[in-house]
């Protein structure tokens, strides 16, 4: 049996690649701090 997950994120969280700093924002394309690229961390869970 297949189930899929209900969970949504609400708010969009990003990460830096580099450093690790974490930011809960709408859209976050380099890290505030270092520079480094980020990722959306707030995904769906399968």
């Amino acid at each position: 049996m297949v189930s899929v997950d209900p969970y949504t994120p609400s708010r969009a969280r990003y990460e830096c690649y580099d450093c690790g700093y974490r930011e809960a924002t709408d859209s976050l394309a380099t890290c505030p701090e270092c520079g480094g690229r980020t990722r959306n961390i707030a995904v769906a869970r399968e």
